[in-house]
């Protein structure tokens, strides 16, 4: 059974919707709803949370939900700014619908009924002296018998926003419970399937351990083995898979969905003696164990929460004795609310959506705020292979709405990568390191090194930023060389120097790092941290570019390390470009078509001469040094 159609109209922030429910073919497609805070998603949701209480009400006595009673609430506040009312209607399969009304008067005092007759014809369901109507008809499924097949067959689960588990290391008596493995329950119009789902980590391993239980006495048989070729045998244990392997088995790959970073890494579930019963995994790679988790207690808040959402689809469909032998044959509703909490961005990006394409045949509605996940159900399931709705008006978005954070993601997992590239770097030798924007940069000042100080090794690592994992194509910038710098800063005590340019970037960036860490040195254009030998620098000014560098606007600085070089080798090299203040000489270096590569190749075999304003620079690094600033 599923959710075909959702009409809102007046619901809280949700002026008008109409939603047919994305299918391909017969096989329902992943709904995500997005939006600001306030924008309506959990007032979607708790209409179709009603409506899976409501339908369990009919049959069980012991529902979440005391019957004739509602999950959500019927209230005049819920009405769309000034108007009088509102409306709700959820159509499932087999004719199954959801029907609400809320009015802010009795239904008599309304002077145009025909408008909202026009909206549904329940509206003539409501006496005249009401003012909220709620319905429930069954369609196919009006008969108890037909409507306990359909919920035996699927899985109806709601993971609500406060879903979370406590820390294992919280002194909570119920964590130190004997085990109790769960009973199913044999009483008539009695169920332990739940469709709210909190904190269920350890009813999850409980009902794993019984899980694990059956397969060893039920599922495995006694017999002789033939071993060798003389008629020898041995008596053994030998596996006969059934329900229970199944179960066991699509848990594992739930696990494995979570806790692996390879598609090749292999997972070893144990479990401890007859005492504790204690569930172990170890995960390998190539051979090589990369984790041991003593206890799934004590999975992180995240993978907690996505190991006990999906394990519970199992978990469900274990108990309601559906027939299955891989999560892609269970089927159901299952709808999350703010599906990312506590989800660090790799597990929204990479594991929520491995883990919905596990189960093709679930419905899946669920609200996220991280655009992270729209990202990777598009990398894992297609462009087409799922819907997002932004709300309060049900717009439909593609997730190249998004792009510009996959380019974030993407920029920020490369600069964690090559910050620790730098960082190997940095403890690889005892010499400073010489952090610069770019790899030109660094080129100019190997080469300025050679010329002035022939045969004299240099005294220093130059390492340009950047996020390519080719260094000759690193060209980090500014922005870059400061978050590689206050990085260091944390995570070392070696000698570092980062050299900005004196441009507009240069001085922002320069200005922008962490203030509590670093005080301002000899001048303005210095910065030492004030426990660690780490400093930062302006390029100084040579003599004859006092004007690239106003001292009154920061917007007014142009200095790059190029502007070391003469007018005329920067001229005849291209790299010269545009006057940028009136009635002056100051000009930008112009980096178009590749040209600062070209020039810091060629600049290798320059004469010394051209290299003399290099000096400065090397002095002033030479001065902090030895006075032992920071």
């Amino acid at each position: 059974m599923y959710l075909r159609s959702i009409q809102l109209k007046n619901t809280g922030p949700i002026q008008e919707l109409n939603l047919t429910m994305p299918f391909a073919g017969e096989r329902p497609k992943p709904l995500v709803l997005v939006g600001r805070n306030g924008s309506g998603k959990s007032t979607l949701i708790s209409f179709a949370v009603n409506a899976l209480l409501g339908l369990k009400q009919q049959i069980f006595e012991d529902a979440e939900i005391d019957k004739g009673k509602v999950y959500r609430l019927r209230s005049a506040l819920g009405i769309h700014g000034s108007t009088h009312f509102y409306f709700a209607r959820l159509n499932f399969d087999k004719g199954v619908s959801l029907i609400e009304w809320q009015l802010d008067k009795q239904k008599e005092l309304f002077t145009e009924p025909d408008e909202l007759l026009a909206i549904d014809t329940s509206w003539q369901q409501i006496p005249p002296n009401e003012t909220s109507h709620y319905a429930l008809p069954l369609g196919e499924l009006s008969q108890p018998h037909l409507l306990e097949k359909e919920l035996a067959e699927n899985s109806l689960l709601f993971f609500p926003a406060d879903r979370f588990e406590p820390p294992d290391w919280l002194n909570l008596e119920n964590l130190s419970s004997e085990l109790k493995l769960p009973e199913p329950s044999r009483i008539k119009g009695r169920t332990q399937r739940r469709i709210l789902s909190k904190n269920r980590l350890k009813p999850t391993l409980d009902w794993l351990n019984s899980i694990i239980f059956d397969i060893m006495v039920s599922e495995h048989v006694a017999m002789n083995v033939p071993i060798g070729n003389e008629g020898q045998v041995i008596a053994a244990r030998v596996a006969i898979p059934g329900k229970g392997h199944a179960v066991f088995n699509s848990i594992t790959t739930i696990l494995q969905s979570v806790l692996c970073q390879k598609s090749g890494d292999i997972i070893q579930l144990g479990i401890g003696d007859r005492n504790s019963r204690i569930i172990n995994v170890t995960v390998t790679q190539e051979g090589q164990v990369i984790r041991t988790i003593k206890d799934l207690m004590s999975l992180s808040a995240g993978e907690s929460a996505l190991f006990c959402m999906f394990a519970s689809i199992v978990r469900d469909a274990d108990l309601a004795s559906m027939q299955f032998n891989t999560p892609e044959q269970i089927a159901g509703i299952v709808v999350i609310d703010e599906a990312d909490l506590h989800l660090h961005l790799s597990l929204q990006y990479e594991v929520l959506p491995r883990l919905i394409a596990l189960f093709p045949k679930i419905q899946f509605i669920i609200s996220v705020h991280a655009p992270m996940v729209a990202l990777g159900l598009e990398k894992t399931l297609g462009v087409d292979g799922f819907e997002i709705r932004e709300l309060p008006a049900g717009t439909l978005i593609t997730p190249e709405n998004y792009s510009e954070f996959l380019t974030a993601f993407d920029v920020f997992a490369n600069t964690k990568k090559f910050q620790e590239e730098v960082l190997s770097k940095v403890k690889a030798t005892e010499l400073p390191a010489l952090l610069l924007e770019g790899k030109t940069d660094a080129s100019l000042i190997t080469s300025a090194w050679e010329k002035l100080n022939p045969g004299k090794p240099i005294p220093f690592v130059p390492i340009p930023c950047g996020v390519e994992p080719n260094p000759d194509e690193r060209n980090g910038g500014a922005d870059m060389l400061r978050r590689c710098f206050e990085f260091l800063s944390i995570v070392t005590d070696r000698t570092v120097v980062a050299v900005f340019d004196n441009d507009r970037i240069g001085n922002e960036q320069f200005n922008g790092i962490a203030h509590k860490a670093f005080d301002i040195g000899e001048n303005q254009s210095h910065k030492h941290h004030k426990q660690k030998p780490m400093h930062a620098l302006l390029l100084p000014i040579p003599p004859g570019r006092e004007l690239f560098v106003s001292q009154a606007k920061l917007t007014n600085r142009y200095l790059a390390i190029e502007h070391f070089f003469s007018d005329e080798v920067l001229q005849a090299n291209g790299l010269k470009g545009d006057t940028v203040i009136a009635d002056s000489k100051v000009f930008e270096i112009d980096a178009t078509n590749n040209a600062k590569v070209a020039f810091a190749e060629k600049a290798k075999s320059f004469e010394a001469a051209e290299f003399k304003n290099f000096a400065l620079l090397f002095d002033r690094i030479t001065d902090i040094q030895s006075k032992g600033q920071g």
